[in-house]
């Protein structure tokens, strides 16, 4: 099986802005600064977290769903990452007027994640009905914050989860799904090649 580079790269960076003093300084989503002209913000957001729990948590998420679409889906990473961290920062940016501030890397999970399981649907028999669990989890994750749950983290005061950034990331990985789904429209099996 090849080194998952992309995984491990992804992992390096968000700890190394971790790490950094400043950074987050110069890259979380902050709504003033973007609207003052700092876009970057909205991509940069969420590589940046609120603690190192926090970030632990997000990896816990993130670096599973990075490794199976990386090693099953290798062309659909990027578009995911990207895609996820552009749609979450404008959903932010025109669907919550109140997140003055926003960290983390759920929302990007969130897209991996429910690619993974949409592609899975396709594959063979064992892996579909974990793929079938996978989906049902996180649609009641997101039913469960829709109707008010809401996670905290213990380590930083008013820290909560915020939605719209998981919808909007669950959303991203449908598109990229149903994009792979009309280039494969041809009568060709959905499944990896792999």
């Amino acid at each position: 099986m090849p080194v998952p580079r992309w995984t491990l790269g992804l992992v390096a960076a968000l700890v190394l802005v971790q790490w950094v003093p400043g950074a987050a300084d110069l890259l979380a989503y902050d709504r003033g600064a973007v609207l003052g002209g700092e876009s970057w913000r909205i991509v940069t957001g969420h590589f940046i977290h609120y603690s190192w729990a926090h970030l632990a948590n997000n990896l816990a998420a993130l670096v599973p769903a990075a490794w199976l679409v990386e090693t099953r889906y290798r062309n659909d990473g990027l578009p995911l990452v990207l895609g996820a961290s552009v749609a979450i920062g404008i959903a932010l940016l025109v669907g919550e007027p109140g997140v003055v501030e926003f960290r983390g890397a759920s929302g990007v999970a969130l897209a991996l994640l429910g690619y993974v399981g949409l592609r899975g649907l396709h594959e063979h028999r064992r892996w579909r009905m974990v793929c079938g669990l996978l989906l049902v989890l996180l649609t009641a994750k997101l039913v469960a914050e829709a109707a008010g749950w809401r996670q905290q983290d213990w380590q930083h005061e008013g820290f909560v989860t915020v939605w719209l950034s998981h919808l909007a990331g669950a959303m991203v990985g449908v598109a990229v799904y149903l994009r792979h789904v009309g280039r494969n429209s041809n009568g060709l099996p959905l499944a990896s090649s792999r």
